[in-house]
């Protein structure tokens, strides 16, 4: 039996890491196009796009890895199937279930490892992964001078450029506005050819101009008529304008500003937030209730227990609470102690009071709808890195007894079954996910609905490939009709 295992093995073993490796690129190009447009134009390096992608791909392997077993599965078993093996296999008395087992014990494996990899690796992927892109957003275009357009890249200054040459220097009719001074197209230069270099490093622009004109309208001070303005021109035979390229530099930002993000924590850490979320939910709930006692105190007749809430009012620890309260019962002590006090005067003190409370319970209702929401993001997230593992023991009863059934191998059927099997999970997961978080569902059924609906799925189709049904085939469905017509003719 162990030659026969493996034997299995290693004909999954090739199909799962080619498949693995060509659902990883698929899904990493789909991620990428998300960002397309903080990539291009920016002049980046072939290391830091490098460094994306590594970071990118780690990121979506726990995503990969379900797909891949069940494609590797369907494929290995349909190749089983085709070739006769299979058959040669049951033939010898072998089970079906028997020759699953060691796909199987490896599906566990791949479980426990896309478990471990997600909670360790790629939270700490996701925080290098978007801080690095937070450092691209940031960095500003690189140099690009178009021919015959204005370029606004450098700040304070717009170009244009009517020529440029192939040796990617020499220039001609050159015209650059100055707005370094925020007075409008005030200062302008006009040149007949140059030159255009980096220098140091890259660090600096030098736009050397040759046979040129410099035109400078000044508003001089008001001579009580009049402003008195002055046009300066000035001719050149060569000129040198030095631009810092600062701007166009990438900053590092500290990975750990971003930690905090949920995407970017493991179980320890997000087991802790959600503690600390709930701690925060009961200490805001206890908060609120300090606001809005204090409000029902516009009952009391006896001046004497008012005074004394007010006197109590000193040991809430909350500033902000002490302020408002003090001066409701103070404004409350007031009317009660005024002799005969007028009747619209009692009116607005009670409607002050009304809508005081109104506003702390709105209030509160916010706080705590975004406080739930948080918790439920939180929780939800934790669930997921179980639930992708347990994805992938999910697609492994799909994909092997589907394979066994349809005996096909190759890369046409049973990708176009994958696909559609992957796609099913990822819509349930995605809508259960989402529901969680606008409470809609529990988190239990919210996140695990799609794994248990596959797993009845694949154990349904290992009943099927046991008993070597043909699912999948026309004169299966045939059969079931003509069965169904015959005791419908027997009811009636």
């Amino acid at each position: 039996m162990k030659k026969l295992d493996w034997f299995v093995v290693r004909a999954f073993i090739g199909p799962f890491i080619l498949t693995t490796a060509v659902v990883v690129f698929i899904l990493l190009i789909q991620q990428m196009i998300q960002y397309i447009d903080e990539l291009l134009g920016k002049g980046l390096s072939y290391l830091v796009f490098a460094e994306l992608l590594f970071y990118f791909s780690l990121h979506i392997v726990p995503l990969a890895l379900p797909l891949a077993v069940l494609l590797s599965s369907l494929i290995t078993f349909g190749n089983l199937g085709e070739h006769g093996e299979l058959t040669a296999m049951k033939a010898t008395g072998i089970s079906l279930v028997r020759v699953l087992m060691p796909i199987f014990l490896f599906s566990v494996l791949t479980a426990i490892f896309s478990f471990w990899f997600n909670d360790r690796v790629v939270p700490e992927a996701n925080l290098r992964a978007y801080s690095l892109l937070w450092d691209i957003k940031q960095k500003s275009p690189t140099l690009s001078i178009k021919e015959g357009s204005f370029y606004n890249g450098l700040e304070g200054y717009s170009i244009k450029i009517n020529k440029k040459f192939e040796d990617g220097k020499s220039i001609k009719d050159v015209m650059i506005y100055d707005h370094t001074k925020n007075q409008g197209n005030r200062e302008l230069i006009l040149a007949d050819s140059g030159r255009m270099y980096t220098i140091h490093y890259e660090r600096y622009l030098v736009l050397e101009l040759f046979k040129g004109k410099s035109y400078h309208d000044q508003v001089g001070t008001y001579d009580g008529n009049r402003s008195a303005e002055k046009f300066i021109k000035n001719n050149f035979e060569k000129s040198q304008i030095i631009f810092s390229l600062a701007s166009f530099d990438m900053d590092t930002t500290n990975p750990e500003l971003f930690k905090n993000h949920r995407i970017m924590r493991n179980i320890t850490e997000l087991t802790h937030d959600i503690d600390s979320l709930g701690k925060q939910q009961v200490e805001s709930k206890d908060l609120a209730f300090q606001k809005v006692s204090i409000n029902f105190n516009y009952h009391l007749k006896d001046m004497p227990q008012a005074q004394a809430k007010l006197n109590n009012v000193q040991t809430v620890n909350n500033p902000i609470v002490r302020t408002r309260t003090d001066s409701l019962i103070q404004k409350q002590i007031e009317v009660r102690t005024t002799p005969d006090p007028p009747k619209d005067r009692v009116v607005a003190s009670a409607l002050s009071r009304v809508r005081n409370l109104k506003a702390v319970i709105e209030g509160q209702e916010v706080q705590e709808e975004a406080n739930k929401r948080r918790i439920l993001e939180f929780t939800a997230e934790m669930y997921k890195k179980f639930t992708l593992s347990i994805a992938c023991i999910t697609m492994f009863f799909i994909g092997a007894p589907l394979g066994a059934i349809i005996k096909k191998g190759g890369l046409g059927l049973p990708v176009l079954i994958s696909i559609v099997f992957f796609i099913i999970f990822y819509v349930i997961s995605i809508t259960g996910e989402k529901w969680v978080r606008e409470s809609f569902v529990p988190v239990l059924i919210g996140m695990w609905t799609a794994n248990v609906l596959l797993f009845s799925i694949g154990m349904f189709f290992l009943r099927q490939a046991r008993n070597d049904s043909r699912i999948l085939e026309a004169d299966f469905y045939f059969v079931i009709r003509d069965r169904f017509l015959e005791r419908l003719r027997k009811k009636v």
